[in-house]
């Protein structure tokens, strides 16, 4: 694509990006078994959140190879820009989280079954990054050129106690990028009709429960970690009803115990709380801190020994934030939807842009294209089928996108 004088672009006005990219958006048509290929390839490494390093290693060799120059920041997060031919230095950024949601250990066998690929993380978000790699390889190949330089990002730290971890260093101080990102496409899972614009606030608390512990009979009746804990759990699930799309409170993870015959000296419950707005976030809290009090007085008053008590730790705060009704990328979105007959909706979601939503930036989320199920288990699966309509919109957008002021 040759640069334009003027860096706007109407976006009610797609033909010469359409026409301009007519040759890119047929190969994309062309290449889902290739894309098949490269989803199961990155699947197949694993990549826990804080232990991204191989996987990450693994995208920067395809991305290499498909003349890109990446490298690691200081995060962890692999990067890689490709030159507009404007002298603005401007960024667009398309990215997708490298991480998963499982423990590392967790057996990754990624498989081709009833038509469906299925492993853990094959859609989240191992189709995201499918999905950058066919727009590094279309861009490529088809010798596409933009006026704004595109910022190819695979980043680290989205998933559990991640806390955005490579989002914050690309939009903080610490990154030169910061301050050149215009726009942020955000790919994240399976579906091509969501617009994720709006950003979820979320808060993930760890309680550590400690009490004397000692052994189950000769101790009989001392007070036990766990048990607070228990208590504390059945007191704060008493009180908070999920209200979709409204709050909800999640118990991930409960750990404690050292064996079968002694009295727990130590417990863990890590919660995820998440409301449409600062207001629920803050009930929310409340709630944990009335079960925290009752749990720990009906487990003290039952004891005829010792006494349990808790601290409470922040292990991640993900901010609000929403992008403007009268947004120009959002705007770009709905026009290029349009022009494609997709009937997208706009939604509210926890993801790596809640980060630039939250500084009042430009950004929101897209998916992957295809479909998918069991998320966070081991039983995730991704149809692809429908997938290159959806690249087909990246494309367009991304392209698009690399017009806007």
């Amino acid at each position: 694509m040759a640069a334009e004088s003027s860096p706007s672009l109407n976006v009610a006005d797609l033909d010469d990006v359409t026409v301009a990219c007519q040759p890119a958006l047929e190969l994309l048509a062309t290449l889902e078994p290739w894309i098949q290929q490269q989803q199961l390839a990155v699947t197949a490494v694993a990549a826990p959140t804080g232990f991204e390093g191989l996987r990450a290693e693994w995208v920067m060799r395809q991305w290499q190879a498909l003349g890109l120059e990446p490298q690691l920041d200081a995060a962890g997060n692999v990067v890689a820009e490709r030159a507009g031919t404007g002298a603005d230095n401007g960024l667009v950024m398309v990215s997708a989280h490298l991480d998963t949601a499982f423990a590392p250990g967790t057996a990754v066998r990624p498989e081709r079954r009833d038509g469906r690929l299925w492993a853990p993380g094959i859609g989240d978000n191992s189709a995201g990054l499918a999905a950058l790699l066919a727009l590094a390889r279309v861009l490529h190949q088809a010798r596409l050129r933009t006026p704004l330089s595109i910022l190819f990002v695979a980043n680290v730290g989205e998933e559990g106690e991640g806390d955005l971890k490579g989002m914050r260093h690309l939009f903080s101080s610490a990154s030169p990028y910061a301050g050149r990102i215009r726009h942020s496409i955000v790919v994240d899972g399976p579906g091509a009709e969501q617009i994720t614009c709006q950003a979820l606030p979320s808060r993930r608390l760890k309680l550590i429960f400690e009490a004397p512990g000692g052994h189950s009979w000769s101790n009989l009746g001392g007070a036990s970690a766990i048990h607070a804990a228990v208590r504390t759990a059945a007191a704060l699930l008493a009180q908070v009803a999920p209200q979709p799309g409204v709050l909800g409170c999640n118990i991930g993870v409960v750990q404690g115990g050292s064996a079968l015959n002694a009295i727990a000296a130590e417990a863990i419950l890590k919660l995820d709380l998440r409301a449409s707005d600062a207001a629920g976030l803050e009930t929310l809290s409340q709630a944990v801190r009335r079960a925290i009090a009752a749990g720990l007085e009906q487990e003290n008053a039952a004891a005829i020994t010792g006494a349990s008590r808790v601290r409470v730790e922040l292990i991640g705060e993900r901010p609000a934030g929403d992008l403007p009704a009268d947004s120009t990328l959002l705007a770009l979105v709905r026009a290029v939807d349009e022009r494609l007959g997709i009937g997208s909706r706009l939604e509210r979601a926890s993801t790596d842009a809640n980060i630039p939503l939250s500084q009042g930036r430009s950004a929101l989320r897209l998916g992957a294209g295809g479909s998918g199920g069991g998320a966070h288990t081991l039983q995730e699966w991704y149809d692809p089928a429908g997938r290159t309509l959806a690249l087909q919109r990246l494309l367009l957008i991304l392209l698009a996108a690399c017009r806007l002021p």
